[in-house]
């Protein structure tokens, strides 16, 4: 019955793709925090998530992991380090790419870090507004719990969760 079931759903009874980034405020800048979880690249997008229509407001950048690394942490909006590819330019799309440079007051943002699973299914991005920064203390990170909340926790079980959720994949 079960494959009946799962053949006519073509649903996937797989764990859920796992979001690696979370938002911190290191030395007062608003940082993503990356669980490396044994990559050798991550990627990491912030978005508004009130967009124009027709175009995207985004910052992202591709950074290499360093051997070793547990996590890599990625100032937003930083000048490119050696090993950083930051992409804020249009990339030929449907939607028209608008450069993000700061995070506002009164808007409302989209961080992710790209992890696909089976089908094309994703992982809940964090959203966040600038007034969800003055929350973060120190070694904390702001986090998806599902896919409809965040919470604030510390940044070692961030790491160590994520990393072990990825492994389940």
């Amino acid at each position: 019955m079960l494959i009946s079931w799962s053949a006519l759903g073509g649903c996937y009874l797989g764990p859920d793709p796992v979001q690696i980034a979370a938002l911190a405020v290191i030395d007062g800048r608003p940082t993503a925090v990356l669980a490396a979880c044994g990559k050798t690249s991550v990627g990491v997008e912030l978005s508004l998530d009130d967009a124009v229509e027709g175009q995207i407001t985004r910052w992202s950048v591709t950074v290499d992991v360093p051997e070793g690394a547990e996590r890599v942490d990625v100032e937003l909006f930083g000048k490119a380090r050696p090993g950083w590819d930051v992409t804020t330019e249009n990339t030929g799309g449907i939607l028209s790419v608008v450069p993000l440079t700061a995070i506002e007051p009164g808007r409302s943002y989209l961080l992710d870090s790209a992890n696909y699973g089976p089908e094309g299914s994703v992982a809940p991005r964090l959203a966040f507004t600038a007034a969800d920064l003055p929350r973060i203390g120190p070694g904390q990170v702001l986090a998806t719990a599902g896919r409809e909340r965040s919470e604030i926790m510390s940044l070692d079980t961030f790491v160590d969760e994520r990393c072990r959720a990825s492994l389940a994949e």
